[in-house]
């Protein structure tokens, strides 16, 4: 997590994508006012905000004056890194900040939001984001139950105790439009989930009950973050202190954003996207798709080091030391065949418009007006596997989900990420 606030990390993020500006930078003076506006002296809970996008986010909210805010996550090495650089910036925060190692979607989760304050803005970044999570069912089962399973508990305790009065933010991907992988669908999914809850209907779209719905919903889907979490090129630093060869798609091109930007894009989701919309950042595919090979070069110029580039994992992992020796680096390079891999990044799936919001740097998707009738079927699979234990097959919930996602193009090719160095 810490590694997107290091002034290298940012340094490195400007040179892949090309902007030694934040994209949302205009958008962000434009609209400070409003933006103080709307978060001083309020209350504020970020879900999953341990991780890359939520911390990063967390720190854009903490220069807006909050009164308070409040992480659960259950990764609690990464609570408390986050509470150190809390602590250590210059700008101090005057306000209440708080953590807790829990998973959103569980009873203890439930309770805690039961016992506090009411929060006013609520955000949640909580999920399985990994391609390689569909390798079996039982990955693919955990990935449904974090996304959306563990989403639905969450929002319906939200709404049972009252919290998110001016807002709630639920994070998307690209990867949900038109998805191809199962973990996009899933995230499409969660999109039908959350204006399930923004509409007048049960509290829970699986187990059902009374509560008023969200007053206000909105969620974002963008592009890449370099050096999040789990990522590519966070792959690459863990990788350089190993003394282990780089390994990259050479086929593949994607629109990558520095961790600090998509932080902005996600506090800009948050207060200024209008209600019922997916934001997605104002990107050209001419001017700001990125290959990997320039970020493992931008990586390696960091370290002092130049990249040599190899076709096989042997001869790569066997020149390690004696590059090193010569100032270089060994490097990888490989053809993208791994099950459900986008041939090309989207953000408007089909039958969807993009549409203008007075933002310079983002444009929004307006949410449809209806949910699908299958989602509450869905999450009834997730939960009879993962609670009850029923035996369910990758096939079923490949079905189920479609049933949701009716766009679901899944390639299965019979190669995971897994099987790669």
């Amino acid at each position: 997590m810490s590694l997107c606030l290091t002034p290298a990390i940012e340094r490195i993020s400007s040179a892949v994508t090309g902007r030694e500006r934040s994209l949302f930078a205009d958008d962000l003076a434009n609209r400070r006012a409003e933006l103080v506006e709307a978060v001083r002296g309020s209350r504020v809970l970020i879900a999953g905000g341990a991780g890359s996008i939520g911390s990063a986010t967390l720190l854009e909210f903490l220069d807006l004056e909050p009164a308070a805010v409040c992480v659960i996550d259950p990764n609690e090495n990464n609570l408390a890194e986050l509470l150190r650089t809390v602590r250590s910036r210059e700008a101090v925060f005057c306000g209440e900040f708080s953590v807790a190692p829990l998973d959103y979607g569980s009873p203890l989760a439930r309770r805690f939001l039961a016992e506090s304050a009411a929060f006013d803005w609520v955000l949640s970044f909580a999920a399985l984001k990994h391609v390689r999570s569909e390798r079996d069912a039982l990955s693919l089962l955990r990935m449904l139950e974090v996304n959306l399973l563990g989403a639905d508990n969450f929002m319906a305790a939200l709404r049972e105790h009252g919290h998110g009065a001016r807002g709630v933010f639920t994070v998307s991907t690209d990867k949900a439009a038109t998805p191809v992988s199962l973990m996009g669908a899933s995230k499409r999914a969660l999109e039908w989930l959350v204006w399930a809850h923004r509409a007048p209907g049960p509290a829970s779209v699986l187990h059902g009950g009374a509560a008023p719905p969200f007053q206000r919903a909105t969620t974002a889907r963008f592009a890449n973050v370099a050096f999040s979490d789990g990522s590519l090129p966070w792959g690459f630093l863990q990788r350089l202190a190993k003394d282990q060869p780089l390994a990259l798609p050479g086929d593949v091109r994607r629109y990558l954003v520095s961790p600090r930007e998509a932080g902005q894009l996600c506090l800009v989701a948050t207060l200024l996207a209008p209600d019922r919309t997916v934001l997605i950042p104002r990107l050209d595919p001419s001017r700001d798709l990125t290959g990997f090979r320039r970020v493992a070069e931008a990586t390696l110029h960091e370290y002092g080091l130049r990249p040599v580039f190899y076709e096989t994992e042997a001869e790569a992992r066997a020149r390690v030391l004696e590059d090193r020796r010569a100032g270089n680096y060994p490097v990888l390079v490989t053809r993208s065949d791994t099950s459900g891999e986008k041939e090309e990044e989207i953000f408007v799936a089909k039958g969807e418009r993009a549409e203008e919001c007075g933002l310079a740097a983002a444009l929004v998707v307006p949410a449809p007006s209806t949910v699908p009738d299958g989602l509450g079927a869905l999450l009834e699979v997730i939960e009879d596997a993962c609670v009850r234990g029923r035996p369910v097959g990758k096939t079923e919930l490949v079905a189920a989900l479609a049933k949701v996602v009716p766009d679901l193009a899944h390639r299965e090719t019979g190669s995971s990420l897994d099987q790669k160095m």
